[in-house]
């Protein structure tokens, strides 16, 4: 009678020193099969769940990071420009020779 399994492979155990044995091996988490069996479905809604938020806040950062991306590449662009000669020292002398004149 098997009383244990990894919850991430199809490894199986009769005994408690078993499975902590692979799971100290592999990293993997085993679970009691009759409390996997009591739960009803409950831990694969709240992985579910967890996934959906998981997911969510993963699309969100990488929209803010591309976003912040985006903004930065454009102050650089503008910084190159404002230093270029054709940029904002030249605008700038040009319209003080238009108020010198007027």
């Amino acid at each position: 009678m098997i009383n244990y399994a990894c919850a991430a492979c199809p490894f199986q155990a009769e005994g408690l020193e078993d499975l902590q044995r692979h799971s100290q091996e592999t990293g993997h988490v085993g679970i009691c099969k009759s409390e996997a069996a009591s739960t009803g479905g409950k831990l694969t809604k709240r992985l579910l769940v967890a996934q959906g938020v998981t997911l969510t806040a993963l699309g969100a950062s990488i929209w803010a990071c591309t976003y912040l991306y985006a903004k930065w590449q454009g102050a650089e662009d503008e910084i190159a420009y404002l230093k270029s000669p054709s940029g904002a020292g030249r605008n700038l002398k040009n319209q003080d020779k238009g108020r010198d004149e007027d």
